[in-house]
């Protein structure tokens, strides 16, 4: 291989590290590690009013599913002022429909959680809201050799204006200690923590 060959390959190569790298530093990205008990879903919007465009769900609070948003941007690229982080969860064996997570934001600098920082843990606190709890959705389709519970459905969205229910920390019983989770992590529920019943979680991210 001549010496110009091998420069072009050269460049090849970093061009294709650089490119990815670089479309990451010109995005916000959320990532998400979320245990919900029973069945979840999570949306992001630009509309407190409205639920968003749902790019996660998962089914079973012992499993941590962990996901990774890129922030919708304006036409010019930049952040919009506002995101809502709406996490929708259904109790389905009585309990309480409950959140655990932990959310971290990376990519473009600008964006901030309500904490003022760029990670956020689940915790009663005045960055997260949460709805009353809710009569059970009517769900959907069945599907095909799973449990009556997992449909395809999306849930009516209300907006999410109460302060949750704390119900202790990451190891707290019935639970136990959830892996991969922080340990300052709290699980959250609605105010009432009405059985059989779900809830609409809210957290909000400021873009400068």
């Amino acid at each position: 291989m001549t010496t110009s060959i091998l420069r072009i390959h050269r460049l090849a190569a970093a061009l294709a590290c650089a490119l990815p790298l670089a479309a990451w530093a010109q995005s916000t990205i959320v990532t998400a590690k979320i245990n919900g008990d029973d069945q979840w879903k999570a949306y992001i919007t630009t509309q407190v009013t409205s639920d968003g465009y749902q790019y996660a769900n998962g089914w079973g609070w012992p499993i941590t599913y962990t996901s990774t948003l890129w922030l919708p941007q304006t036409p010019t690229g930049a952040n919009y002022n506002d995101y809502w982080l709406n996490i929708w969860v259904q109790d389905v064996g009585g309990g309480g429909p409950d959140l655990l997570g932990e959310f971290k934001i990376s990519g473009k600098k600008g964006c901030k959680f309500d904490n003022g920082t760029t990670s956020l843990l689940t915790q009663a606190a005045n960055y997260w809201h949460v709805s009353p709890a809710l009569p059970l959705s009517p769900g959907g389709a069945p599907v095909l050799n799973y449990p009556a519970a997992f449909t395809n459905y999306l849930p009516p969205y209300v907006q999410p204006m109460l302060t949750p229910a704390d119900l202790g920390a990451n190891g707290v019983a019935p639970w136990g200690p959830i892996p991969g989770i922080n340990a300052n992590a709290r699980w959250i529920s609605n105010p009432t923590v009405t059985w059989l019943s779900e809830s609409w979680f809210q957290a909000h991210i400021k873009c400068k």
